[in-house]
């Protein structure tokens, strides 16, 4: 079968979050589904036996192969439901497992992203632009576990940047230097060298920005008194609060608020 005749059809792409435990009953597909898990955790039946997947876990099932899922409390996943003949040759080409482990790349993320966006857009339709997006996804994704498999994903910079997505995902919990570190799988002190190394700042510091960020999404699109802005985003102290966010955006949180409302009312 010629190139130009083969094609990458996307059903259906996303992210998924599972604020409760959910079991999807098995069945056999009749479609390819790729997911990779991003954060929390789930049991897939791989080999007829329930296995763990945490994140940076990666299932690919074709079809006629069984597939079972038991989602556990806020568990979230990216996901691609996929078909055609170039997803075949693909496939039968690459055999991937049933379950493997990737780095979480934000390039991959985004691909994902994309292709989301232009599978909406779509709207049941096959065109040019999603056969192609599938495609570099799906070499992108191969390329990915390739390089896993030959062992780089232990290299330094991948584990910061485990630490990085670690942080980015929990930033407003009760984050600690050990529970950061056990995470990685390291000493608190190799995290806190590595993560200097490749991002130029100390964890803590980073920690607290991602908090900002999110607290200046709450205070411009909630109405929650800024006190509780500051405990909802991992402050424990609203004085503390209130000294970072002025060292970080040049005015206080009522001054924020202040001029954000303003802006809205402009025509």
């Amino acid at each position: 079968m010629g190139e130009d005749k083969l094609r990458a059809e996307t059903i259906d792409v996303a992210m998924a979050h599972h604020k409760k435990r959910l079991r999807y009953p098995s069945e056999f597909l009749t479609t390819y589904i790729i997911r990779l898990q991003t954060s929390g955790s789930c049991e897939a039946l791989i080999d007829n036996e329930y296995v763990v997947i945490e994140p940076g876990d990666l299932l690919m099932f074709r079809p006629g192969e069984k597939y079972e899922l038991i989602l556990k409390n806020n568990s979230i996943d990216y996901y691609v439901i996929c078909n055609g003949t170039w997803i075949d040759q693909w496939w039968d080409n690459f055999s991937p497992p049933q379950k493997s482990t990737i780095p979480l790349d934000d390039d991959l993320l985004k691909l994902w992203k994309q292709l989301a966006k232009e599978t909406l857009r779509r709207n049941g339709t096959v065109d040019e632009l999603t056969d192609y997006l599938m495609r570099v996804f799906c070499l992108t994704l191969q390329r990915l576990h390739e390089t896993a498999s030959m062992g780089k994903t232990l290299s330094p910079s991948y584990i910061a940047y485990q630490i990085k997505t670690f942080i980015d995902q929990h930033a407003i919990e009760a984050l600690t230097l050990e529970r950061i570190a056990k995470h990685a799988g390291i000493s608190v002190s190799r995290a806190v060298n590595l993560f200097k190394t490749n991002f130029g700042q100390s964890i803590m510091s980073y920690a607290i920005e991602v908090r900002l960020t999110v607290a200046c999404e709450r205070i411009r699109f909630s109405a929650m008194s800024l006190d509780y802005v500051a405990k909802s985003c991992g402050f424990n102290s609203y004085t503390y609060f209130h000294r970072q966010f002025r060292m970080h955006f040049g005015l206080s949180p009522r001054q924020y608020r202040g001029e954000q409302q303003n802006r809205s009312k402009l025509p």
